[in-house]
C-alpha cells in the first residue's frame, strides 16, 4: 500500500486525538504503521491472529473481540483493503461507534502514480512467483520477453542459452528495453514465450498491451492478474493502484481470440488474491532464433 496522505498534518492531529488501533497486521497495516512511527504517532494492532503474529512486532496486538472492552473510545483504522467492508460490519456489530472507524483511504495519495508504486515495492518478496513462472517456460523455448521485468529476477531462473528480453518503463539494467505501455509504446519483438506478471493490472491500456503480446508470441503466454472474482471492491482496487477490472472470463476470451488456450492456473505465492495463468498456442510453433 502507498502511504502518502494529501494533508498529512491534519491526519496526524486526528490520529493523536485518541488511542489508535490499527485493525489488520498485513501489508497495508504495516505500511500505515511505518508512517505512524515516522510521525511519532503511538498505536497498537488488532488482528484475529494476534497470538501468532505478536512475535513479529514489538507493538501490542490484541484480538478484535477485546477492542470495545479495553479501548472503548479509541480511533480504529481499518487497514485491510481486501476485507474492509467485512471488518467495518463486524466493528459496528460489536458496538464500536461509526465515528471512531477510520478508513485506510485517509493515508492514500489523491492519485497513485508509477513512481509511488516503484517506491512502495519490496523487492525480493516475489521470488516464489518468479520460480513458478520459470517452471512453466518450455525447455525448448529459445526466446523470452518479460513485460514489466523489474530487476530481471526471472533471468536468474532461465537457461543461459535462452535469449531474454526484459521490458520496463525505466532502465534498471543495461539490458532493459524502455517502453511506456500506457502510451501504446510496445517493443517490436517476437518471442516463443511472453511473461507479464504484476504489471497488467496497473496499465490503463491493458487490452492494447494484451493484444500486442498475443500478436508477438509464438507459443506461451504467462500472466498474473487480480480478477474481479478475487477482489471486487472497486475503491479497494483503486487504492491498491489497480486501474482496470477484468474478470477471469474476460482474460480468457481476449487470449482465445488469438488462439491461446488456458492450460493451467496457480495461486500467486507473493499475493494471496493474485492468480498466475498459463496460456499456450499449440499451433504457433517454436522460434529458435533471435526475434526480428
Amino acid at each position: 500500500m502507498i502511504v502518502k496522505p494529501s494533508n498529512p498534518q491534519k491526519l496526524i492531529s486526528l490520529l493523536r486525538e485518541k488511542p489508535l488501533i490499527l485493525y489488520g497486521f498485513g501489508g497495508a497495516g504495516n505500511s500505515i504503521a511505518r508512517w505512524c512511527s515516522e510521525n511519532q504517532i503511538d498505536y497498537i494492532f488488532a488482528d484475529q491472529h494476534a497470538v501468532q503474529k505478536q512475535k513479529d512486532t514489538d507493538k501490542r496486538i490484541i484480538l478484535p473481540e477485546l477492542l470495545v472492552k479495553e479501548y472503548p473510545n479509541a480511533n480504529i483504522v481499518v487497514s485491510s483493503i481486501v476485507y474492509y467492508d467485512e471488518i467495518v460490519k463486524h466493528l459496528l456489530a460489536m458496538g464500536v461507534k461509526e465515528e471512531n472507524i477510520l478508513s485506510y483511504q485517509l493515508f492514500l495519495p489523491e492519485r497513485i502514480r508509477w513512481s509511488d508504486l516503484e517506491h512502495s515495492t519490496i523487492w525480493g518478496t516475489h521470488m516464489g512467483r518468479v520460480k513458478k513462472i520459470a517452471d512453466w517456460i518450455p525447455a525448448n523455448a529459445g526466446t523470452v520477453a518479460d513485460y514489466g521485468a523489474g530487476r530481471l529476477s526471472l533471468k536468474e531462473f532461465l537457461d543461459p542459452a535462452i535469449s531474454y528480453y526484459p521490458i520496463d518503463y525505466i532502465k534498471r539494467s543495461k539490458e532493459t528495453i524502455i517502453c511506456d505501455f500506457d502510451r501504446d509504446n510496445f517493443p517490436d519483438i517476437k518471442t516463443d514465450v511472453s511473461v507479464c506478471t504484476a504489471t497488467l493490472i496497473f496499465i490503463e491500456h491493458a487490452k492494447e498491451l494484451l493484444e500486442h503480446i498475443c500478436s508477438h508470441t509464438f507459443r506461451t503466454i504467462i500472466l498474473s492478474y487480480v480478477t474481479q472474482e478475487a477482489f471486487s471492491n472497486v475503491a479497494g482496487r483503486r487504492a491498491s493502484g489497480y486501474v482496470n477490472d477484468f474478470c477471469e472470463k474476460d482474460i480468457q476470451q481476449m487470449l482465445l481470440k488469438h488462439g491461446f488456450m488456458l492450460k493451467e492456473i496457480k495461486p500467486d505465492p507473493a499475493n494471496k488474491i493474485d492468480t498466475l495463468y498459463l496460456f499456450n498456442n499449440d499451433t504457433g510453433g517454436i522460434l529458435h532464433d533471435y526475434p526480428a
